[in-house]
Parts: C-alpha cells; structure tokens; sequence
C-alpha cells in the first residue's frame, strides 16, 4: 500500500513561496574532513557527483553519468542489491565510513559477504585515511571516552569501548551537519521577511513572500545560509534549494544560478 505523502500538509500562506533547503552531500563531506583525505576533498571541492567517482574508482566503470546512474548489474555480471549499482555505492560507502561490519553490509545490501569484504579492502586501499581516522576515534574511546567535533563540542561515552566504534564515527560527522543546519537557520532567521517553519537534520522549511521572488533575496538566502566547519582547512558544505507555492510535498529543485 502506498502512503500519503504527509509533507503536503505543510502548505505557505497566501503570497508565499516555500523553500526547502538542504546540506548537499554533508555527512560525507564531514567524513573527508574529518579523515584528511585529500582525495575526497578535492572531489568535493571540484563538484563531482561523489557517488560516480566512487563507482568508477571502485569498479572501473567507463560508462557516462546518467547511464551509470542507472546499471543495476556489476562488471561480473551479479545484480545490484539495492535497485541500482548507484544505490549499492552510497549505502556501502556510508556504512564502511561508519564503522559497519562486511557482514552487516552484506545483509543490508543483499550482497554475499566476500563482495562486503572485498568492497572494504578496496575501499580502505583507496582512502587509507578513513582507516587512520577509525583507529583516532577507537583510541580516543579507549584512552578517554570522549569524542569531539570541529565545533569544539564533545560527547563522553560512560559505556565499555568495545561496540561503540560505529557510534562514535556517526557522532562526528551527523553533529557537525546538524550544527551548521541549526547556525544557518539561525543566520536566515535574521532576514525579516524569511519565516521558518522547522529543521529536519540537514534541512530547513521556510517560506518568503512572492514580492521577494528576486535575485537579490536568493543571494541574500544563500549567504545566510554560509556556514564555515572550522577545521584547519574550513569546510563549507553547499546547499541545494528546492521551491513550491503549493506544499512542502510538491517542492522541486531548483538552481541557484536560475535565481540569482
């Protein structure tokens, strides 16, 4: 059975334009910053769809994007588990990153567990500092309990270290996005003719009135929207806006260059 779409109960005033701007990307953008892979910033900072680098990287796939985008089947000829081999990437990707175990990604990818445990040697070699970056974390849970992000705040485990590993690399990167969420809603809260209507982790809802439709309004949004990962080298995680006058549930992405 197919569900409604609950967002369409999010609806603007009269006069209003609704936007829903999310963080594109940033939990593995936090990961490569995290990590000093120099690699995967590069990719970030370049614009590449970080999901075809690593699909191509992995499996030395030649084919374009949006073909690539759609292959359900790998170069030995198994199926994707996921839907597409593109799905498969993303999610074996984030679970790697994340500490998950090739047993555990097999089973959540519908893969055999020697494709998991090849994927993770593959990757591993790829991005030795994602390794390096576990092994700071697990030490860090060992010696003191404590995690910290690049915001300075920190978290105290008060239980045993052994499983908390997964937990504690989630811990990083998903506060980290969730801070730059919540000082970008605090920066656009700023705007006098911006209402917010809530944050959803790595989103905000909010609506502005048709006579602000303008170039000028959109810089002004994304500007707001800014927010600096102060790490040695900051971070800034881009945000992609999406636009309906009808509802949260029929918003549809848009460009900044068209509005700006």
């Amino acid at each position: 059975m197919k569900l409604p779409n609950i967002r369409r109960i999010f609806v603007p005033e009269k006069g209003y334009l609704l936007l829903d701007c999310d963080l594109s990307g940033a939990d593995a953008q936090v990961v490569a910053w995290e990590a000093e892979d120099k690699d995967l910033k590069s990719a970030f900072r370049s614009g590449l769809n970080i999901h075809l680098k690593n699909l191509r990287d992995a499996f030395g796939f030649k084919a374009p994007d949006e073909a690539l985008r759609k292959l359900n089947e790998y170069p030995d000829g198994t199926r994707a588990g996921t839907g597409t081999i593109y799905d498969d990437i993303k999610r074996a990707v984030h679970g790697t990153n994340y500490g998950a175990m090739a047993r555990t990604v097999a089973v959540t990818l519908g893969w055999t567990i020697n494709r998991a445990e090849e994927f993770q040697r593959l990757w591993f070699q790829l991005h030795p500092q994602i390794r390096e970056w576990h092994k700071r974390v697990e030490r860090d849970l060992h010696t003191s309990g404590t995690v910290r992000n690049a915001f300075g705040y920190r978290r105290i485990f008060f239980d045993r270290p052994m499983g908390l590993l997964p937990e504690a690399l989630a811990w990083g990167p998903q506060s980290t996005v969730a801070i730059v969420c919540s000082k970008g809603a605090v920066q656009l809260n700023r705007i006098p003719w911006v209402d917010i209507f809530l944050q959803v982790h790595d989103s905000l809802v909010f609506q502005i009135p048709n006579h602000r439709i303008e170039p000028s309004s959109f810089r002004a949004i994304r500007d707001a929207l800014s927010v600096s990962v102060p790490y040695s080298d900051p971070l800034v995680i881009p945000w992609e806006i999406k636009t309906s006058s009808k509802s949260w549930g029929e918003v549809q992405k848009v460009k900044w260059e068209e509005l700006t």
